[in-house]
């Protein structure tokens, strides 16, 4: 892991913990479940997420899966360092009785250099170079088809939702002693589709989200897990999981490109309520 993101999750853990146990303890003695407060309409989260990056590239007759002959297998031995070289991400949710909206944004790039070591023995060497950088913005609304809240602070829903999602890819390739590149930006818009279902009980709060956006040769999914606990009326903290995959394929100077993006990885972050 680089050490920069390790100290920077370490520092973000240590900042959540301190304004968790701060608000706690200014109002341990007020009732703040999340079914006392459905009249707080908008949340504006600021999320951490530095997820692990994998995939799959095929150019022409480059195939990075690891799946095929001896020669194609070589990739399972790729080593690399990938350096963070920045990180957005965002997320404002807003509720009017049964509806449901959300936006949210994603933006980061990540770089490095990968090298092998040939099924021959022959050592170490540099193979080729990769530079990639996501923008994932998603606007997306939803309408409660069901819920159910009990007397003991228990209460449940089920959100149907669709939006549209839009994808740019800045991918940036040079493969080492040859005269084999990519520079190329792949970017869609696409609708999406995909279902929210929070639970609550008491200060916790658990939600599942899930959807699944298509156009052609293009197409994603995305999954996110989150546990919530209410620390006051405007504050509440989360930790989480959150999978995207992005799938694009076209032709590039008239060689097939195949790329099939994983990003995956805990999330933690504050939430605030009005």
């Amino acid at each position: 892991m680089n050490k920069q993101i390790f100290f920077a999750r370490i520092l973000f853990l240590g900042l959540v913990i301190n304004v968790a146990s701060t608000l706690h303890a200014q109002e341990a003695d007020e009732s703040v479940y999340f079914t006392d407060f459905r009249n707080r309409k908008w949340l504006i989260e600021l999320p951490l997420w530095i997820p692990g990056f994998q995939g799959k590239l095929v150019y022409g007759s480059f195939d990075s899966s690891s799946s095929g002959d001896d020669e194609e297998r070589e990739f399972e031995r790729l080593t690399g360092n990938p350096d963070l070289e920045f990180y957005v991400v965002g997320r404002i949710v807003a509720n009017y009785d049964k509806w449901w909206f959300q936006a949210d944004l994603f933006s980061g790039k990540v770089s490095t250099v990968f090298t092998y070591e040939a099924l021959s023995g022959a050592g170490e060497k540099e193979f080729f170079r990769l530079a990639v950088q996501g923008t994932v913005p998603r606007l997306i609304a939803g309408y409660t088809v069901w819920e159910q809240q009990t007397a003991n602070h228990f209460a449940v829903a089920i959100v149907p939702y669709t939006g549209i999602r839009y994808a740019y890819i800045d991918l940036e390739s040079q493969f080492l002693d040859s005269s084999l590149a990519i520079d190329t930006e792949p970017n869609w818009f696409e609708p999406v589709f995909g279902l929210y279902v929070p639970l609550d009980y008491k200060r916790f709060r658990f939600e599942g989200q899930g959807d699944f956006g298509i156009n052609k040769a293009k197409q994603s999914w995305q999954v996110n897990t989150r546990l919530r606990y209410r620390l006051s009326k405007l504050v509440d903290v989360q930790l989480g999981w959150t999978y995207l995959n992005l799938s694009h394929e076209t032709s590039i100077e008239s060689k097939e490109f195949d790329l099939d993006l994983i990003l995956a990885g805990p999330t933690a972050g504050v939430g605030f309520r009005f």
